[in-house]
């Protein structure tokens, strides 16, 4: 068995395989779910009996499942470990096609627990009460009556085994028929390039559109949360802001997410003749016999392309965190852009290496200097890289401190400017609180908030 899943790991790090990129990204989105999984804990340990936050980590649960959708495309496949996959299946479909149909219900519950006027009859705490535990049990519902309808579920499945270079590949089925789909692509690979166990199985339609039952809710969330937004803006800044990061969240999430669908429904399909590309049409692409550059490109695009849902998640979640926790935990704006800077860094840094090494696999025969010569440049630009984009990030992560509190900061830090507060300028720093209402324990944040600052900029 040790030596079986060697054997895999070993066929996935190859030239065809784009050198595991398939499998950083399955572990990138596995990071995403752990991270969606902490963050859920955190907010209800903020405020356990909040009912905003029980609503809140149940959602991003549903979001963190959904972005491990690739995690479990790392486990070993194949025949051999059909026994895994039994249990891998319910989590790579059933789980995540459950996730989505919940998500899609806490979206339309946002009036609920966010106040808008138009809907204000729905803002109650009888609802909110049961709304964050009602809503998975309906997603469960929903799933089971669907999940055996024809059309909807995934009937056959087999696996493409190919035992060595040059012969022939070989058909196996898992479960249900083998599907002329499956033998077209089979065809398509011709004679094996390389030592490879992949799955193959129905693609139903109504799989994807369930799928993109989250773009009108998510817009629907959108314009819900920006009425929210003006409408408590002048009424409560802690909640003005709570709104803002909330919606820039939600809008982050959207606009990145709409990236991939840009991709599936009109870049792929213009680079593939017009027609919709497929899971079978990438393995023709990743194996098949006398494929074009351009069939590489769209392979490597579409792999790549993977990542964007996580990465869309990823984000949600530095906004979620932000906006849940902002009145517990403090400073969690800086904390936000280190993590967003070194995400971002890392994740151009591993594409460029990937580019480098098949670039100049294709030219000299030779990858991994294609890779050294990659790894030296980021490393040679990394501060001009950090810089900007800390430059982008401050234009889309909010700083923790509402208005008011900025104004304060800024007087606190003239009034330091050298190095000591005398009485006359504690006083007036006093009127300035009071004119803000602003309590003792806040202000003596501000100002420590503002001495730690000062003290790492020297």
């Amino acid at each position: 068995m040790f030596e079986d899943v060697l054997a895999h790991y070993a066929s996935v790090f190859d030239a065809d395989s784009l050198y595991g990129y398939r499998q950083i990204i399955s572990i990138f989105s596995g990071i995403i779910l752990i991270w969606m999984l902490g963050i859920s804990y955190l907010v209800v340990k903020a405020n356990p009996n909040e009912l905003e936050n029980r609503f809140m980590a149940v959602l991003l649960i549903c979001e963190g499942i959904k972005a491990s959708w690739l995690l479990w495309d790392f486990f070993p496949n194949g025949p051999k470990f059909e026994w895994l996959w039994d249990y891998v299946w319910f989590f790579k479909i059933e789980l995540y096609m459950f996730a989505i149909i919940t998500s899609v219900i806490l979206y339309l519950c946002f009036p609920i627990y966010y106040k808008v006027n138009k809907l204000k009859m729905l803002y109650n705490k009888k609802l909110q009460r049961k709304v964050w535990y009602m809503a998975p049990i309906i997603g469960l519902v929903i799933w089971t009556i669907l999940r055996s309808q024809e059309g909807i579920r995934i009937e056959n499945s087999a696996w493409i085994i190919c035992e060595s270079t040059g012969k022939a590949p070989v058909l196996q089925s898992w479960f249900g028929e083998i599907t002329e789909a499956m033998i077209k692509t089979k065809s398509d690979i011709g004679v094996c390039p390389s030592n490879f166990e992949v799955l193959i199985t129905d693609e139903p339609i109504a799989l994807t559109i369930i799928g993109f039952t989250q773009i009108p809710a998510t817009i629907l969330a959108l314009i819900l949360f920006r009425s929210a937004m003006k409408e408590n803006r002048n009424l409560n800044n802690n909640s003005s802001l709570t709104n803002r990061s909330l919606y820039i969240g939600l809008l982050g999430k959207f606009l990145i997410a709409m990236t991939y669908v840009l991709l599936l429904v009109i870049i792929f399909p213009l680079l593939n003749g017009g027609e919709m590309l497929t899971y079978a049409d990438n393995i023709s692409f990743q194996f098949g016999a006398d494929r074009s550059n351009l069939q590489k490109v769209i392979f490597f695009l579409w792999t790549s392309s993977l990542a964007i849902i996580p990465i869309s998640i990823g984000f949600e979640a530095l906004m979620f965190v932000h906006a849940s926790l902002n009145d517990s935990v403090f400073g969690i704006d800086k904390n936000l852009r280190e993590t967003f800077r070194t995400a971002i860094f890392t994740g151009f840094g591993v594409v460029s290496f990937i580019v480098g090494c098949e670039v100049m696999e294709a030219l000299i025969g030779f990858g991994i200097a294609g890779g050294v010569i990659v790894g030296l440049g980021v490393v040679v630009l990394r501060k001009p890289a950090y810089s900007l984009i800390d430059t982008f990030s401050k234009q889309i992560i909010p700083s923790e401190f509402s208005d008011t509190e900025n104004k304060y900061l800024d007087a606190y830090k003239l009034a330091m400017a050298d190095g000591l507060i005398t009485n006359d300028e504690r006083s007036l720093l006093i009127l300035l609180a009071e004119s803000y209402d602003l309590n003792q324990k806040r202000v003596d944040y501000i100002e420590s908030f503002c001495d730690a600052r000062m003290i790492e900029e020297e």
